[in-house]
């Protein structure tokens, strides 16, 4: 994953080692949406997971998730020629980084790429937020579920980023800002100008209702929830989501 992820074609030690499988017509999208449901399939059960953790946090040498004599994928081979010392003392003195690190900055990639979306929102919901993986990375990811839920075209797409992002508040740390920032996210695009993205917030708005504990909906929440549902109602052109509203 750390490799390969958001590359547009597999690095050369991988199209080898694909040669080898007869995999030759398989690109890095393919092999990185296949590859992460079965990893998802494999986390799918306590069991799993546990045996899993210890393996996901283990501290590695990012050069060594390479092959000798490659280079990242964000590495042109320009800037290879140019500055070969700087590049070997960087490698040198490169931090470490764990596996659920590659997954974060995979799934994070991988948001951006429709092929790979539907499993790296699967992956992310089974493998990371099951675990409870503390890291910004992962509320930085989780923001950009946000948006995609927003702006994806595919409504399946919508309702998995709905899904996550509630599960996320619910589940994760927040302060009270922080949380209020999210929230405040879904409601600004009430009024988003496709009525794709506003039924797809509508339906996250519902799971928030549906899902947070009614103490704390009274307390907090219902009063900025109600006033802007209720201040969209009269502007809302399209039937399906003024019946959500």
């Amino acid at each position: 994953f750390e490799t390969v992820a958001g590359a547009p074609q597999l690095s050369q030690h991988l199209q080898a080692k694909a040669k080898a499988r007869g995999l030759m017509g398989v690109g890095a999208a393919a092999t990185l949406a296949t590859s992460t449901r079965l990893l998802s399939a494999l986390l799918n059960s306590k069991g799993s997971a546990e045996w899993f953790r210890p393996l996901g946090e283990e501290k590695i040498d990012l050069p060594a998730l390479m092959k000798d004599g490659e280079t990242s994928s964000t590495v042109t081979p320009e800037a290879t020629q140019l500055q070969p010392k700087k590049k070997k003392a960087k490698a040198d003195t490169a931090a470490t980084s764990s596996f659920f690190d590659a997954l974060v900055s995979h799934i994070r990639s991988a948001l951006d790429q429709g092929p790979l979306q539907p499993s790296a929102l699967q992956l992310l919901r089974r493998v990371l937020l099951r675990n409870r993986v503390l890291s910004a990375a992962v509320y930085q990811c989780v923001d950009a579920v946000g948006e995609l839920m927003v702006t994806a075209s595919d409504k399946r797409i919508s309702q998995q980023c709905a899904q996550v992002y509630v599960d996320f508040m619910l589940d994760y740390p927040h302060e009270q800002r922080a949380l209020q920032k999210r929230l405040q996210h879904l409601l600004c695009n009430l009024g988003y100008k496709e009525e794709g993205g506003r039924r797809a917030v509508l339906n996250c708005v519902y799971l928030v209702v549906l899902s947070f504990p009614e103490a704390e909906l009274v307390s907090r929440w219902g009063a900025l929830i109600f006033v802007s549902a209720a201040s969209r109602l009269p502007q809302e052109a399209d039937p399906t989501a003024h019946q959500m509203l």
